[in-house]
């Protein structure tokens, strides 16, 4: 009896410590994708859809926000823009799995897929995640 009861506590505080992980992961999840939808909303108040690239990439270099061109999101018509906002745990077979507000453009004017132009018109705002250096 005297064994049993040292083996039973081991298994109660294993039991205790892994769902105290698992709800500690989620918890954490909650706040980051609580905090990405308030990044998200926050641009979305004033970028709307049918504003130039020029006027977004304009607003983004105004608040000194740091973006890319990153390139399609949904479809090829013009490259979109991407602003960096945070980090997922990543599958083993990857290096990062990064998370970015994208700005998805559609070409106004003619021009190759893979250029931006200034006159591209702001379609879609959202949140994109990005597993990179995959296997």
């Amino acid at each position: 009896m005297s064994q049993k009861l040292p083996l039973m506590r081991i298994l109660v505080l294993v039991l205790l410590f892994t769902t105290g992980s698992n709800t500690y992961g989620q918890n954490a999840q909650k706040k980051r994708e609580t905090t990405y939808q308030t990044t998200l909303k926050t641009y979305s108040d004033v970028l709307k859809p049918g504003m130039t690239r020029k006027n977004v990439e304009d607003y983004l270099r105004s608040k000194s926000i740091s973006f890319g061109q990153g390139g399609w999101i949904n479809e090829k018509s013009a490259l979109a823009d991407l602003v960096y906002i945070g980090k997922e745990k990543h599958p083993w077979y990857c290096e990062k799995h990064n998370v970015f507000i994208a700005f998805q453009f559609a070409a106004v004017e003619s021009h190759k897929p893979w250029e931006a132009y200034d006159s591209d018109a702001l379609k879609i705002i959202s949140i994109f995640h990005r597993l990179d250096g995959c296997l």
